[in-house]
């Protein structure tokens, strides 16, 4: 119960993350969006949204690990074995072939593939959103 109370933790403040991300667009910017003729539809797809994609994407991506990692809901809920997720797979994969370590070790590499592509594709997106409110020293 532990490791689903510290998940559902983890999802209830990705929103709070958001809206601080949002909340640090200046108001300034809004006042001269209004000036120009933007509505709030337009400012936010022009430019809130494009202040804070650093943001976005590093939450997306956090969110996607948490996702990608779960083993225990997604191992009650399903009956199915098609429908139960690459962790799953993986603890399957190591009980049929204990003696044969290295098709575990295969499976565990394509299984983490998919992590490294994301995090090769959105580095430069995850270190500025990481990095949005440090205060240079």
């Amino acid at each position: 119960m532990n490791s689903m109370r510290r998940r559902l933790l983890s999802m209830a403040i990705l929103p709070f993350l958001l809206r601080q991300a949002f909340l640090q667009v200046p108001r300034d910017l809004q006042d001269a969006a209004a000036l120009d003729g933007y509505g709030h539809l337009r400012f936010m797809t022009r430019v809130a949204v494009p202040l804070a994609r650093p943001m976005i994407a590093a939450l997306s991506l956090f969110s996607f690990f948490a996702a990608w990692n779960q083993y225990l809901w997604p191992l009650i809920v399903t009956r199915d074995a098609r429908l139960r997720t690459v962790q799953i797979g993986l603890r399957q994969l190591r009980g049929e072939s204990v003696n044969d370590i290295n098709v575990t070790l295969a499976g565990t590499v394509l299984a983490a593939l998919p992590l490294f592509i994301l995090l090769l594709v959105f580095q430069k997106q995850l270190v500025r959103g990481l990095t949005a409110g440090a205060v240079k020293g």
